[in-house]
């Protein structure tokens, strides 16, 4: 892969890992769009190491504050979340990159969760009271979540918001606590892939495109956080609802995919 491509999918990555509009959905539409050969997933995942590094630099102060109180059950709590997407990960990776990865899929799957993000905007406005502290029954379903953020197409981020605020939590308290869960899984992928690669000797011959993308990756993805908590707070998930309608029957539509 070269530079300029690994720089495109680290932008690339970057928005979309944060944004609730499915970074690996992206990072398999992009280069179809563009013509570009197929890359391996462990390039995907490498690449969420960047956004990983983001979301730990973001909410540095959240980390540092569960350790320096001593909040071990939320932290456990935190690591116990990532065993589900991680069982399903580790046993059904080849059989998502064999058969999830067409753009078709990926299509019904953004068109799919956005209107759950429009059904869920639609309760969360009829409800007054929500609630700024998680449960072990909200961290529960919340993890469950992740594992169906395994598809592309549905979004991490989006798929644990979601959850968050169908357990009665306010829309930045279930996008914190989402992106909280989910950063141990990420850096257990992505640290993964990295290995597999260079055992494999692949890192050593492309070290530069993933060094690029990973870097891109993570500052991108820092600028994404802060987009993100301020539509959060001065809108919903409607915008980005639309946005995956909108590229959803793009794909659709198209005759060449």
């Amino acid at each position: 892969m070269d530079i300029f491509q690994a720089a495109i999918l680290g932008i690339v990555q970057g928005l979309t890992e944060i944004l609730p509009i499915s970074s690996s959905g992206h990072l398999i539409l992009v280069p179809a769009f563009l013509g570009w050969p197929a890359h391996p997933l462990s390039f995907d995942a490498a690449l969420h190491l960047g956004t990983a590094f983001a979301l730990l630099a973001f909410f540095a102060k959240d980390w540092i504050t569960l350790f320096k109180e001593r909040r071990w059950g939320t932290i456990v709590a935190i690591a116990l979340a990532s065993i589900p997407v991680g069982l399903i990960g580790l046993v059904g990776s080849d059989v998502i990159e064999q058969s999830f990865r067409g753009p078709k899929l990926v299509a019904g799957a953004l068109i799919g969760v956005a209107f759950l993000m429009l059904l869920a905007e639609w309760f969360y406005r009829r409800e007054r009271e929500r609630k700024e502290n998680l449960t072990a029954p909200d961290i529960f379903a919340i993890a469950l979540a992740q594992a169906l953020a395994l598809v592309p197409g549905v979004s991490r981020s989006g798929i644990t918001i979601l959850a968050g605020m169908g357990r009665g939590l306010t829309r930045e308290t279930a996008a914190r606590f989402s992106f909280l869960i989910s950063l141990p899984i990420i850096f257990a992928a992505g640290l993964w892939e990295l290995f597999s690669v260079y055992r494999e000797g692949a890192l050593v011959n492309d070290w530069s495109s993933f060094a690029v993308g990973i870097g891109i990756s993570f500052v991108v993805g820092l600028i994404a956080v802060k987009i993100l908590f301020g539509i959060l707070k001065r809108f919903s998930l409607i915008p980005f609802a639309i946005y995956r309608i909108a590229l959803g029957v793009l794909i659709l539509l198209s005759t060449n995919y």
